[in-house]
């Protein structure tokens, strides 16, 4: 284990295989002693991210070392000489491991030997102190504050958005804009966005893993925030009508430190209504699973987001008599709807769900796939239509029936939403 007291080691992942990356990155993420910067596919990504996320160590992994990839190495070592590089590779020969070696590869790790391996080797390799101001030459780093603005820009909040979100003036944001722009080498919001999540930089919130301990058989005690209205009325009914025990929690802020509710013997699950940011203050000071109730009827990207701010469950309010209860007792008895890329029983519940409903993956059309690659890579309507051999006024109409599509309001926001639900693969937008 990292030191204690000592800041988390900054970790960046570099495969080919977009499955293996992010199965790593998720896997360090929950890890103690831990803190993953990024991820990214190809070498060059690599290089961005030892000089805008300033990490302790990179993560190579690779089914074969290639002469290419020791030279790669070589170029990452002589550019950042104070980050550690470790190889985990399916098969290497003696000839390229002493090339690897004399190119300053730290340390190499079997794929075979597994997870449990790959974090001993890493907690060895990370147990010094890791203190002192963070540098990355030439002042490329992302500060936090950029980091933060890049994550609020791609999902789809707008400068004054931010600003109020940030509690800084909306030309500082601006400011910060230029500067993640110049970092990035792109002149616009979409490509900065783009960039940042080919590289990692910008990921969806994670649920606390960390299961609670409780009595077994003991019901859930459901915390729930909402506005006064019919949908806040039906769910206590439903609660009250199933025997199932509820507090209705009138205050948004989040709770103290020994408040009676932490101290609650059985499992505890906050169930919130129509959700503002400020709303899900709750459960992160509950440490809780959340379910979402939502009184107009969810799409799939409003489900996919909501996922990947913490939900566990969505329940559309007409389907609060039937569904709620039976998501409660999924969550209370373990089961999660996203876990570490394995789909549980409650994942597949709410597929089915959904699918009752008629929604399911957005079915994009040849030229809203077109269009969207384009957006993708920084196109402006013009350009895109010159590209594609159409008028403006065809690719504006199309870029709307994305926006519909995929429930979306600006392009930001709209190509968050396309990679989370794999309709755009960072690998052919990298820059």
């Amino acid at each position: 284990m990292a030191d204690l007291g000592l800041r988390p080691a900054r970790l960046v992942v570099q495969s080919d295989r977009r499955l293996v990356r992010e199965a790593l990155a998720a896997y360090f993420s929950d890890a103690r002693g831990f803190t993953v910067v990024g991820h990214t596919d190809t070498p060059h990504g690599l290089h961005t991210l030892c000089a805008l996320g300033r990490p302790d160590v990179c993560l190579i992994d690779v089914e074969a070392l290639t002469a290419r990839t020791v030279r790669t190495l070589r170029e990452i070592r002589t550019a950042f000489p104070g980050v550690d590089l470790v190889v985990a590779y399916t098969s290497l020969s003696l000839e390229l491991l002493a090339e690897a070696v004399r190119a300053g590869v730290t340390s190499f790790v079997p794929s075979s030997r597994g997870l449990d391996a790959v974090l001993k080797l890493l907690r060895q390799r990370t147990r010094r102190a890791h203190t002192g101001p963070l540098t990355a030459p030439d002042g490329q780093a992302l500060t936090d504050r950029e980091l933060g603005v890049i994550s609020l820009m791609s999902s789809g909040h707008t400068v004054s958005d931010i600003a109020r979100l940030l509690r800084i003036s909306p030309h500082t944001v601006d400011n910060h804009k230029r500067r993640v722009y110049a970092k990035f080498g792109v002149g616009s919001q979409s490509l900065a966005v783009s960039r940042a999540i080919a590289l990692g930089l910008v990921e969806p919130p994670k649920t606390n893993g960390e299961a609670r301990l409780w009595q077994p058989g003991q019901p859930p005690l459901a915390v729930v925030c909402g506005p006064p209205g019919p949908v806040l009325n039906q769910l206590v009914q439903t609660l009250v009508g199933r025997g199932l025990p509820f507090v209705h929690a009138r205050s948004q802020q989040p709770l103290h430190q020994d408040h009676w509710a932490r101290w609650h013997r059985g499992p505890v699950i906050t169930v919130l209504v129509d959700p503002s940011d400020r709303d899900w203050l709750l459960p992160a000071s509950l440490d809780t699973a959340v379910v979402v109730v939502q009184s107009a009827q969810p799409d799939l990207a409003v489900v996919t987001d909501l996922l990947a701010t913490g939900a566990r469950a969505v329940v559309h309010a007409d389907d609060v008599p039937d569904d709620l209860p039976e998501v409660l007792s999924l969550i209370s008895r373990g089961y999660v709807a996203l876990s570490a890329g394995h789909a549980t029983e409650l994942a597949g519940w709410m597929a089915v769900r959904h699918a009752e409903r008629g929604s399911g993956m957005p079915d994009l059309t040849a030229r809203e796939q077109d269009i969207l690659g384009l957006l993708a890579v920084g196109q402006t309507i013009r350009q895109a239509a010159r590209t594609l051999g159409i008028a403006a006024k065809t690719v504006e109409n199309t870029q709307a029936r994305l926006y519909r599509k995929l429930g979306t309001r600006n392009r930001a926001e709209t190509l968050t939403v396309a990679y989370r639900l794999g309709l755009l693969d960072p690998t052919s937008t990298s820059v």
